[in-house]
């Protein structure tokens, strides 16, 4: 009798996870065939956003390199009459401070071709590192290539390829016991973008008290180091631009509490559906609480943990621009890896959804509003699906197939 139980118990997970991966498939080909549709009608300004000659339009890059090119002549690096506030460090300025002697296009293209360079070499080293080969590996490296961050990074010129460079390098040292390494690179990304810094609790909550100090280490180094290189004055005046900064409501935005403010008070991007302005403390409390429960679930699920940790700081962050998706790239490698085709194939498929969606909810409506958070809803689906619900070693199965998954990633490398 029990026996029977337990056979038609697993019989239903089967049915339950061959049903939920086949509406997944049918989610992430919907995803595309909207994306088709949208790119219908915008793929010229798309390609033409990354060839113009328009520095305005690489807004990005453009910001940057009047910083690096302040730092060259000892000028003031956040006072270059820019059209974008330049909101990274200085640690940023003087890593790309050499394309300052270049004329501003020439070193937007040569920046996009190290872009590019970037994104592909760290798709490479995780398809390597994770064992994904065949047709998956050729499918995910293709969604990826074409998807809305990479391609509006590129445009835009933005920062977002290093960060999930230096995130891939981390975890995957962590993942081959090189402990200190991992933390120095670590800290220097955070030091890089430091919304990232919940990232310190990865090591903490497991008591990895080398890493976590090896992290601290590295991104206080790193801040020091570019302290003392471009003026103390440089990293006061950029703090002070952190903390002055409003919340940002443009519908790029894919943060929550960006989203609540689009939603609940008035703003300038969107109608909202009404006046609750407390929401948006709420909505940073939801974001607090994403970061912890993260943290906390890390612990049975170190590898999926931390990418999970990387989506819960975007969450909660002030600003996390839809490009900032890139950075999750690597956790559905992870998925890929584990034999979640399902729930890989539908996240890569959403981010390919186009930039040009919001121009589509251009009309004054409270609709208009709800379709202009969609990269929020992206982004905290990206999150619940990196989420480790599951113990390591519970028995993860493939969604399409119900397949017991690769166990490879419990066994700790020497």
């Amino acid at each position: 009798m029990f026996k029977d139980g337990r056979r038609k118990a697993g019989g239903e997970r089967w049915y339950t996870g061959r049903l939920r991966g086949i509406l997944l498939y049918a989610l992430g080909a919907g995803a595309i065939l909207l994306s088709i549709g949208v790119y219908g009608e915008f793929l010229s300004g798309m390609l033409g956003r990354i060839s113009t000659e328009d520095m305005d339009i690489h807004a990005d890059f453009n910001t940057f390199w009047r910083s690096a090119d302040a730092y060259r002549y000892g000028r003031d690096l956040y006072s270059t009459g820019a059209r974008l506030v330049n909101l990274n460090p200085p640690l940023w300025t003087i890593l790309i401070s050499p394309l300052a002697f270049l004329d501003p296009i020439v070193a937007y293209r040569i920046f996009t071709q190290l872009t590019l360079v970037t994104v592909v070499g760290y798709v490479v080293w995780l398809t390597r590192r994770l064992n994904i080969t065949g047709g998956w590996a050729a499918t995910a490296t293709a969604m990826v290539l074409v998807s809305s961050p990479v391609l509006g990074t590129l445009a835009l010129g933005q920062i977002y390829a290093f960060l999930t460079l230096g995130l891939v390098a981390a975890w995957l040292l962590e993942r081959r016991g090189l402990t200190v390494a991992s933390g120095l690179v670590l800290g220097v990304t955070i030091a890089l973008k430091p919304s990232l810094l919940p990232l310190v609790l990865w090591p903490l909550l497991r008591g990895r008290w080398k890493h976590l100090l090896s992290t601290l280490g590295g991104g206080a180094g790193a801040t020091l180091f570019a302290a003392l290189v471009a003026g103390f004055g440089a990293t006061f005046e950029w703090l002070r631009l952190l903390s002055d900064s409003p919340l940002n409501t443009y519908w790029d935005n894919a943060s929550l509490p960006s989203a609540a403010a689009r939603l609940f008070t008035e703003n300038q991007f969107a109608t909202n559906l009404t006046e609750l302005p407390f929401l948006v403390k709420v909505a940073y409390g939801l974001g607090v609480v994403a970061v912890v429960l993260s943290a906390w679930l890390s612990r049975r699920d170190p590898e999926l943990g931390f990418w999970a940790i990387v989506a819960a700081s975007l969450i909660v962050a002030p600003i996390a621009w839809h490009n900032y998706l890139m950075l999750l790239v690597p956790g559905v490698f992870l998925l890929l890896h584990r034999k979640r085709y399902a729930a890989a194939f539908f996240l890569l498929a959403l981010q390919i959804i186009p930039p040009q969606w919001p121009l589509i909810w251009q009309e004054d409506t409270k609709l208009a509003a709800v379709m202009l958070s969609l990269y929020a809803a992206i982004l905290v689906i990206h999150w619940a699906f990196l989420l480790p619900l599951k113990k390591r070693g519970s028995g993860e199965e493939n969604p399409a197939s119900g397949a017991p998954a690769s166990q490879e990633h419990l066994r700790r490398p020497a």
